[in-house]
């Protein structure tokens, strides 16, 4: 099997993704976008000089992790080529980044994928059910790894999104997981409290609400040293929460996440679909539009 590599714009998620490929015996990695050619010493990977060169190598699959203005691109040229893709998170920043995402999917001829790993996390599994009435979920993750100049672009509302986006993705993703399709965003709000120099924000609220009553609320804390995801799940019995990390083999549903797409790509068919996506894709988009007026 060959997986392509497009861009490492965040260089955290390709890597391990790449670890993940070669404990699974997939060691024809091929990548574009390594400039200084560590990814390509380090994984084993065979560079090549565009993203054309990608679709010349033949890949089965490709793991697009570029900046939201140029994913369309890379979705157009890889999928349309028949690649089945995953794209890294944040696919968007912008309103407009989500119609031009959209219309690239919708002319693939090969299924894409993009979701937080979270969605996929083990430990998740035993919350979804029926009779649950809505969720609440806590994102905590400091804004201050977006505050260095090499991923600055992460905390600017016009490029990456900022926190609330780039944060906010992680609990609308789980509340999605939980609670099945169908929702909206109806309310935000969002503020600089500690780190004033960020370009967007350090604190947020989304609610997003089902069209049966059923409802949820996403906090995403980013004045914080604390990295942790926590969903705690409400039913007429009471509440279950669940922490990620969790301490499991796959804490944050990496491995998950990777197989899935794997497994479905074989299948012809998306991990995660696209209307489901693009709900969530949304909800976010709306939320940073929705928590312009509070800014600060």
């Amino acid at each position: 099997m060959r997986v392509a590599f497009a861009g490492l714009a965040t260089t955290y998620h390709p890597g391990a993704d790449a670890r993940l490929l070669r404990a699974r015996g997939v060691t024809d990695l091929v990548v574009w976008g390594d400039a200084d050619g560590s990814f390509a010493a380090e994984h084993g990977a065979r560079p090549v000089d565009s993203p054309e060169g990608l679709v010349a190598a033949q890949p089965d699959a490709a793991i697009v992790t570029l900046r939201p203005a140029d994913v369309p691109g890379a979705v157009r040229l890889l999928a349309g080529a028949g690649v089945p893709t995953f794209v890294t998170k944040p696919a968007v920043g912008t309103a407009a980044d989500l119609d031009r995402l959209d219309e690239a999917v919708g002319t693939a001829a090969a299924p894409v994928t993009t979701c937080s790993v979270l969605r996929f996390a083990p430990a998740l599994r035993r919350l979804a059910g029926a009779d649950v009435l809505g969720v609440r979920v806590t994102v905590r993750h400091s804004v201050t790894a977006y505050l260095d100049p090499g991923r600055r672009w992460l905390d600017d509302p016009a490029e990456g999104g900022g926190t609330l986006a780039t944060m906010g993705l992680h609990g609308v993703e789980l509340a999605s997981a939980v609670l099945g399709p169908g929702f909206r965003a109806r309310w935000a709000c969002r503020a600089a409290r500690v780190h004033r120099e960020t370009w967007s924000e350090d604190t947020g609220v989304i609610t997003l609400t089902w069209p049966d009553g059923r409802y949820g609320v996403v906090e995403v804390l980013g004045a914080t040293d604390v990295e942790s995801y926590e969903i705690a799940v409400h039913t007429p019995r009471g509440t279950a929460t669940v922490t990620l990390p969790d301490g499991g083999d796959d804490p944050l549903g990496y491995a998950a996440t990777l197989d899935a797409f794997l497994a479905a790509a074989a299948e012809g068919r998306a991990a995660v679909p696209w209307t489901t996506t693009r709900e969530v894709l949304g909800a976010v988009v709306s939320a940073r539009n929705l928590a312009r007026p509070g800014r600060r």
